[in-house]
């Protein structure tokens, strides 16, 4: 009789044994695809800034370039800063080329990096840290974009149309307007390394 007791507690600690294996192999499973719910839901997101800030920063690039193609008298000229945008005062009535300074959705600061040729702004960067999501598939205005190691190299720099071209006319879109003036400051080539 004790003998037939004994060796069904050890069965049923057997049982136990792997009952309790299961509860924690299905337990590390559990575990892991949350993981990895964790981080697909944190790589769409990343994603989701990623083309907040590529819409961003060509706001950005238009707007200066507006700003360039809006000066009076033909006289082209750059704004010296992110304001003037906002509140182009060369004109009787101050004028917006664009609507507010915008949160770097990456890093959710209103601080950029701004893009210098001399005191002229050209353009502007993001300042975060970190190797971005996306390493291809960029717009032709994004050229230079592909490989980036760093948010920082992603430059949206406002380039004026070539002379002669239709993006070329004024302010008020007229063909023949006249082009920048020897000495104005123009952005560097899209592979160089301009001033920040």
């Amino acid at each position: 009789m004790k003998r037939g007791t004994g060796h069904a507690q050890r069965g049923r600690r057997r049982q136990q044994g792997f009952l309790l294996v299961g509860v924690l192999v299905a337990l590390a499973l559990v575990s892991l695809g949350s993981a990895l719910v964790v981080q697909r839901l944190s790589d769409q997101r990343q994603r989701e800034k990623e083309l907040e800030l590529l819409f961003i920063g060509e706001q950005f690039r238009a707007a200066i370039l507006s700003y360039w193609k809006a000066s009076p008298s033909g006289v082209h000229s750059w704004p010296v800063r992110l304001e003037d945008l906002l509140e182009d005062r060369r004109f009787p009535a101050a004028r917006r080329h664009l609507r507010q300074i915008y949160v770097d959705p990456i890093s959710g600061s209103r601080t950029w990096g701004l893009v210098n040729q001399g005191a002229a702004l050209v353009g502007v960067y993001s300042e975060a840290p970190g190797l971005p999501f996306r390493q291809a598939g960029f717009s032709p205005a994004q050229k230079g974009f592909d490989g980036a190691t760093h948010y920082a190299d992603w430059r949206f720099i406002a380039e004026p149309p070539a002379p002669g071209t239709a993006g070329a006319a004024g302010a008020a879109g007229q063909p023949g307007a006249p082009a920048a003036k020897p000495g104005t400051p123009r952005p560097p080539p899209p592979g160089a390394k301009p001033r920040t």
